[in-house]
């Protein structure tokens, strides 16, 4: 039988104030799919499937999205058409998808759905996670796993039928001064790990955690002079993408450089000698296994033999989470975003900047009072220095009977600027 959705009322209004409000805001963002069509830039296509998108990725020359209704599509014309694989209406959430090869891939999301699919996502089937929600996953073959949950870092090396709760050992102090599971990588059946944050941004420091016993035993590994904001599995190695400090001992101090590391089992890392270069401007964020966003406009692969880039139209409304088959970038925002992508030579800088990265919530932290938000996510962004004072800003919330955002209302803003940006980031 599956668990229903936790069901909040429809249109149910959720008052959120925000203050005092100095330097910066801190905004609560969570995903959405709205109905009906607009124009946000040219050659983009907003997308109405039938289904509210929450996750997108892809699959060679296949594209993946999953959401409310425990839904899942898939595309092979670049987003023009979607094709759904399965569907249970009034289901659970399904918050993230993944695939480790064409014919391997999983989905999860609220109530511990887990599904898996074995034949290139023409059938899925329920494998259980527990009844919390799955916030991250990472899955090296049907067996191996790992999850993060609001509670818990769980994995699993029998498909499902057991979890284990990550553990770091002699050095479990890494859980206590990175609460923050940023990214996970089930690299093969012996090797998984885990990205920790000291806090949900990019920029905040990290440490992994690593296994290469099956998760018989975690060690704590830390990378020196480095920032990274991208870990990943890809080419059959472990991927971290981000800055590092260099000539600190040279007069004037060190400075930052695009950095991207690789490892077969998250101990040793070795550096990239691939031109890194698009990365300097804006750095390579929000990477997956087709690449990094370098600028809004641009996708950098790093991790092929020599680094390939592909350009698209930029967009304001750009958010990390994005998918590429090559040919075509999708990504969520407040609907589903679609446009061709063009490979290229070294392209200049693209247009704005690139959405940063932010993890999950910290481990076990206490649910929120109202609504019970799985999603919710914290932005920073500058205030234009012509903003003074404090402000207390209404932040009114409509959500649906599936438990998503249906609307944003915000009143008391200081300016049109910071009015659009929460109502961009709480949608």
């Amino acid at each position: 039988m599956k668990r229903p959705v936790p069901a909040v009322v429809a249109k149910n209004r959720w008052v959120i104030r925000f203050c005092p409000l100095w330097l910066f805001l801190v905004i609560v963002t969570s995903c959405v799919l709205a109905t009906g069509e607009e124009t946000v830039a040219p050659r983009w296509q907003t997308l109405d499937l039938p289904f509210r998108v929450l996750g997108v990725a892809s699959s060679g020359t296949s594209l993946w999205t999953c959401g409310t209704d425990e839904a899942i599509a898939a595309s092979t014309d670049g987003g023009a058409h979607w094709q759904l694989k399965h569907q249970t209406l009034g289901g659970n959430l399904l918050l993230t998808i993944g695939f480790t090869d064409d014919k391997f891939g999983y989905a999860a999301g609220s109530g511990g759905i887990l599904l898996i699919t074995e034949d290139g996502g023409q059938t899925w089937v329920a494998h259980s996670a527990g009844s919390a929600t799955v916030l991250l996953a990472s899955f090296a073959d049907p067996r191996t796993g790992l999850i993060r949950t609001p509670g818990a870092l769980l994995f699993t090396v029998d498909g499902g039928a057991n979890w284990s709760t990550v553990s770091a050992g002699a050095n479990a102090e890494a859980l206590k001064s990175f609460p923050y599971s940023f990214a996970l990588a089930a690299l093969d059946s012996d090797h998984m790990a885990v990205m920790l944050k000291s806090g949900a941004a990019q920029y905040e420091s990290q440490e992994f955690l690593t296994t290469s016993d099956r998760g018989k035993s975690w060690k704590a590994v830390s990378i020196p002079n480095v920032t990274l904001y991208s870990f990943l599995r890809t080419q059959g190695r472990y991927w971290a993408v981000g800055t590092e400090v260099i000539d600190k001992d040279k007069p004037g101090g060190g400075h930052g450089v695009p950095v991207v590391l690789s490892s077969s089992d998250g101990e040793q890392w070795s550096h990239s000698i691939n031109d890194l270069s698009a990365c300097g401007p804006e750095m390579c964020v929000a990477c997956t296994s087709q690449g990094c966003l370098s600028a809004n406009g641009t996708i950098t692969n790093v991790f092929a033999d020599k680094t390939t880039y592909w350009t698209f139209p930029s967009n304001p409304k750009l958010t990390p989470e994005w998918a590429s088959s090559g040919s075509s970038i999708c990504f969520i925002g407040a609907t589903l975003y679609c446009a061709s992508a063009t490979q290229a030579t070294k392209p200049d800088r693209g247009d704005g900047t690139v959405p940063p990265m932010i993890g999950p919530g910290p481990l076990g932290a206490n649910p929120s009072q109202g609504p019970h938000c799985i999603a919710c996510e914290f932005d920073h962004f500058l205030v234009d220095q012509k903003v003074q004072g404090a402000f207390s800003i209404k932040l009114v919330l409509d959500i649906a009977r599936n438990g998503s955002v249906s609307a944003v209302e915000v009143d008391g803003a200081p300016s049109p600027e910071i009015k659009s940006r929460i109502e961009q980031q709480a949608q």
